[in-house]
């Protein structure tokens, strides 16, 4: 709706995790690398982890994107409440091995002789699972960390990463048989305030802002930090309600008193967050 009064060719807060909106701060930089640090040496499994709304999802998908097709074949797993056997079929039917068994003991035998002869031939199976905080069963965990069996001369021709909240760290630490296999574990934490004005600065160039003046002051961008905690994903809801406010008012810099009354209107959503960063 604004993006004509701001000479925008794009929304530039859309919360859909598009890469190429990716704000890589130094610890978003160095999540990235780890990912592919962990590839790339064949580590067998890696963690990243964080609070809801950190960046985690679009950390991953630029990291996908970095993989080369022709040497990984990626498994994205988007859905981890599965059995054992839904996820060894989920693998499979993801690397192109159609099956209708229902035998883990036959599924599991089939996915490492697909691994084995995609690593024979150059190339391993990456197994991502989004929101892995969300399994529940330990029969689950022992089925992936099973897939770290499945070894060709000491190297791992499956790499697994589990990508979810801060609480996955506390399941993995009650599944000890695969918290110990763990290689790299990485933690996403809130950005501070000169990432966040970054992070916006950011979005709204990749967005086709090419004004010289931020549509931010430096007291809006100093809210945006404290009423979102460094929250990436409240940062950029923040930032899109202002400007909507600033184009209705005929505002070219959002300010301080603009922030304050849009913190207010969201439903008492600004005393909520206040609360959370006062606490």
């Amino acid at each position: 709706m604004y993006e004509a009064y701001w000479g925008l060719n794009e929304p530039p807060f859309s919360l859909t995790p598009d890469p190429r909106y990716l704000y890589l701060s130094r610890q978003h930089q160095e999540a990235l690398s780890m990912l592919q640090y962990a590839i790339e040496r064949n580590k067998g499994v890696a963690v990243l982890s964080g609070e809801i709304g950190l960046g985690k999802t679009t950390v991953c998908r630029r990291f996908l994107e970095t993989l080369d097709p022709v040497f990984n074949r990626i498994v994205h797993i988007v859905d981890p409440n599965l059995t054992p056997v839904q996820i060894l079929r989920e693998i499979l039917d993801q690397v192109g091995e159609t099956t209708d068994s229902s035998d883990r003991q036959q599924l599991s035998s089939q996915l490492h002789r697909v691994a084995k002869e995609y690593y024979t031939r150059g190339s391993r199976i990456v197994v991502l699972v989004d929101e892995a905080h969300l399994i529940r069963s330990e029969q689950t965990f022992e089925e992936l960390r099973l897939l770290l069996n499945c070894q060709v001369n000491d190297a791992f021709p499956i790499s697994l990463i589990l990508v979810g909240q801060s609480e996955l760290r506390e399941i993995l630490a009650k599944v000890p048989a695969l918290d110990q296999r763990i290689a790299i574990r990485q933690v996403l934490k809130p950005l501070d305030v000169r990432d966040v004005e970054a992070l916006l600065s950011h979005r709204l160039r990749t967005a086709g802002y090419i004004g010289e003046v931020s549509p931010f002051s430096p007291d809006a961008i100093y809210l945006i930090h404290r009423y979102s905690g460094g929250i990436p994903r409240l940062a950029t809801q923040l930032a899109d309600s202002v400007l909507l406010a600033a184009f209705w008012a005929k505002q070219k810099v959002a300010d301080s008193f603009l922030m304050h009354s849009v913190i207010c209107d969201q439903s008492g959503a600004g005393v909520l967050l206040k609360e959370k960063i006062v606490a």
